[in-house]
């Protein structure tokens, strides 16, 4: 008697949501039966975005990425923030593993590295949201080279964003820790970190069993990095374009309404920023247009969201409300952390973090080091050279991490991989 309302109350949640879900879908589809053509030129605009920027600009990091974690490297950086983890957002130490994943690989990587540590019991459930505020953040490679140099203009610009988005992270999630859950959770002691003296040897042993427990040939890492990040955009791709197919049939729908320019960002990321790059916001003030673009970029859109709830599975539950909650709070501070980011950047004071980027986006006709490029590369693009650039840094990155694989051990009790 007592368990049959919680068991008829999730059965009548999945009934509503899946009839509002087909009503929306059948809605869509009879915009596309009565706009064939528009529907048509939306979803092609979408695959140009994807195709001509997000694809070869993205492809190369997200090998890295990959190329990185096989190497064990991002292992051992996940350990020295541990300390840091545990003090700031009050999560345990194995979170900073997916923390630093999902800086560096973008979303969904936080997100799935987060499930998968939640899976193995390393993180509790009350803490889901507090990672996944931290750790579900867009790729720092998609922001400088796709957002700054591709849609901007600006190398500058991705990185005050950068810089804005990850500083505004860290805030967010201090803060949400202690307002959400204000009573620090209790640390197992198998995570328990070392004496400070001892970090660094604890680093070098999980640098190397990570690569001892990977144990794939460099040819072997090389092929996995490739299909996982092409099947990785084939689904950003599929949401760019399903976005932008939305859109523009809420533009047919509404076609009075004048402030389609700021839709997109609220339902995908890579839209809101290509539509903010061709806004007069962005040519009247590119300060601000800049700072608004950090927190739609923070807020991920409705399609990281969902890649965010796809990343924990269907049998896993899903805290919606506190993870919209917390990354409404991201937003807003990312928007007051990119601000006088994005005024030094306009006044040319961040040109430094960026000098390899600024000879790409200097261009063959102005006056920077881009008029000084030979000219066998001015035939390239931009996206062209930056691209080559990170098949190169990743390419040299594996290969160093292939040389310095260490010989297999015989299996035994005391080779058991630690945490």
């Amino acid at each position: 008697m007592s368990d049959a309302p919680p068991r008829a109350r999730p059965a009548k949640w999945q009934r509503s949501l899946s009839i509002v879900s087909g009503a929306c879908a059948l809605m869509l589809v009879i915009g596309i039966v009565q706009s064939p053509d528009e529907a048509f030129r939306a979803s092609l605009a979408g695959l140009q975005i994807w195709w001509q920027t997000i694809f070869p600009g993205m492809l190369p990091p997200l090998m890295l990425a990959e190329l990185l974690a096989a190497s064990g490297l991002l292992h051992g950086l996940g350990a020295l923030c541990e300390p840091a983890v545990r003090r700031l957002f009050k999560l345990p130490g194995s979170a900073g593993w997916a923390i630093v994943f999902g800086w560096t690989a973008g979303l969904p990587a936080g997100a799935k590295e987060a499930s998968r540590l939640r899976d193995k019991g390393l993180v509790r459930d009350p803490d889901m949201d507090t990672l996944l505020l931290v750790s579900h953040l867009p790729n720092p490679f998609l922001i400088v080279i796709i957002v700054g140099s591709g849609f901007l203009h600006s190398p500058a610009y991705g990185w005050a964003i950068v810089l804005g988005l990850w500083l505004s992270a860290i805030a967010a999630g201090f803060l949400w820790a202690r307002i959400a859950k204000p009573s620090a959770p209790a640390v197992p002691p198998s995570l328990a970190a070392g004496e400070p003296r001892a970090l660094f040897a604890r680093v070098a042993r999980i640098i190397r069993e990570a690569r001892e427990e990977d144990g794939r040939p460099f040819g072997k890492q090389i092929a996995d990095a490739v299909s996982h990040a092409v099947a990785l955009l084939l689904a950003v791709g599929g949401l760019i374009i399903m976005s932008s197919l939305l859109l523009r049939m809420l533009q047919l729908a509404w076609p009075e309404a004048d402030a389609w320019l700021a839709i997109p960002g609220l339902y995908e990321l890579h839209l809101g920023a290509y539509e903010t790059s061709r806004s007069p916001l962005f040519d009247a003030s590119p300060v601000h247009a800049v700072s608004l673009l950090a927190a739609v970029l923070a807020w991920t859109g409705w399609s990281g969201l969902l890649q965010a709830r796809a990343a924990l599975g269907a049998s896993a539950a899903f805290p919606w409300a506190r993870f919209i909650a917390s990354k409404l709070l991201h937003a807003a501070l990312a928007l007051a952390f990119t601000f006088p980011l994005a005024y030094a950047a306009r006044e040319g004071s961040l040109s430094r973090f960026a000098p390899s980027l600024s000879v790409f986006a200097a261009g063959p006709d102005s006056s920077g080091w881009g008029g000084a490029l030979p000219s066998g590369l001015r035939i390239f693009s931009e996206m062209t050279l930056v691209s080559l650039a990170s098949i190169a840094v990743f390419l040299l990155l594996a290969l160093i991490a292939a040389l310095i694989r260490p010989s297999k051990r015989p299996p035994g009790p005391g080779n058991k991989r630690r945490r």
